[in-house]
């Protein structure tokens, strides 16, 4: 990606990053297979025709670098360096460990801005990248170490922010790009709706899966020492919900916030609140509020649905959004 044109949003699009794509593609259908690989065709022709200096990505962390010692309702990750994936999932996200590189000058310009607008963000150095950033990368823009500057959204640990305040996180970051020179790619990642096994909204005395969980929650990576099959349990607790027969997609809900999304319905999507969407869509639900800040920052124009597909074998659905159409216009 050498060649350059004037700087602006010149690519944004949102995705799941659901943990399937990593090392259980083999699980579904070939042919429900062949429709993702197709639609993620779509969106990696399209970032390669735009040549993007930079990924602004509006993730979630999954308690590798923020824990409930310490879990901040936004953050950005300020260096040049970031490391990902971490040694523990590797093995599933079928990459190994590198540096991926960052844009110091402009993380350090959208967090001073931010913090004049009233976003007080905590600040990282370099962030660890998993599947929040390194699926996007996998099967987006694989041949390309594209600079990437991560800002974070607490999706787990209640009280969350607000869809209204993340849609107001997400114009605050465009009105920094906007007088920015770089050319600049949007990605939002997380949702829809799934029930992944690494929060829980009650104690249960008879699974002590639970607890162990919750010490992880507590203690981030460093829970991995005291009790190293955990990365492992979670795997087969997430197989064993799979073929448990339970519904666990909410495919009218996915398919109705893709619709809302993709209209841009500010005050619908602005006006969701977590008790509701956890009730409906699980904890994973509100990993929504990362495509409703790349709503904000592209400033609620429309998008489009590439793809929507209700993966059972990974116990959540597989959706892309992007707004070409937008911005070609």
């Amino acid at each position: 990606m050498d060649e350059k044109r004037n700087g602006g949003v010149v690519a944004a699009f949102a995705m799941t990053h659901t943990p399937g794509l990593g090392n259980l593609m083999h699980l579904p259908p070939r042919d429900q297979i062949e429709r993702i690989e197709a639609g993620f065709g779509v969106i990696r022709q399209r970032l390669e025709e735009a040549k993007p200096d930079v990924v602004v990505a509006f993730v979630n962390d999954h308690f590798d670098m923020y824990t409930t010692q310490g879990m901040p309702g936004f953050a950005i990750a300020l260096n040049d360096t970031h490391w990902g994936p971490t040694p523990e999932t590797e093995n599933w996200i079928e990459m190994k460990r590198a540096p991926i590189p960052g844009n110091a000058d402009l993380a350090h310009d959208i967090y001073g801005s931010l913090m004049e607008d009233g976003f007080e963000l905590f600040r990282s150095d370099s962030a660890e990248l998993v599947h929040n950033v390194l699926l996007a990368k996998k099967f987006i823009w694989p041949d390309y170490d594209i600079p990437v500057v991560p800002i974070f959204t607490n999706c787990f640990i209640t009280p969350l922010p607000t869809f209204r305040r993340a849609h107001a996180l997400g114009r605050a970051v465009r009105a920094v790009l906007d007088r920015r020179p770089e050319r600049v790619a949007l990605i939002a990642t997380g949702g829809i709706s799934h029930w992944p096994p690494i929060v829980f909204d009650h104690d249960d005395p008879n699974d002590p899966f639970v607890e162990r969980v919750r010490a992880f929650n507590k203690h981030g990576r460093a829970i991995w020492d005291k009790d190293p099959t955990l990365a492992g349990a979670i795997l087969e607790r997430e197989r064993e919900m799979a073929q448990s027969g339970r519904e666990l997609i909410n495919i009218e809900w996915d398919k109705e916030i893709l619709d809302q999304l993709a209209r841009a319905d500010v005050s619908t999507l602005t006006a969701l609140d977590h008790e509701s969407v956890r009730e409906i869509a699980g904890p994973g639900g509100s990993e929504m509020l990362m495509w409703v800040s790349l709503m904000g920052a592209m400033k609620d124009r429309e998008a489009d649905i590439v793809l929507y597909e209700a993966v059972k074998e990974w116990m959540g659905g597989v959706g892309l959004l992007s707004y070409a159409r937008s911005i070609d216009n």
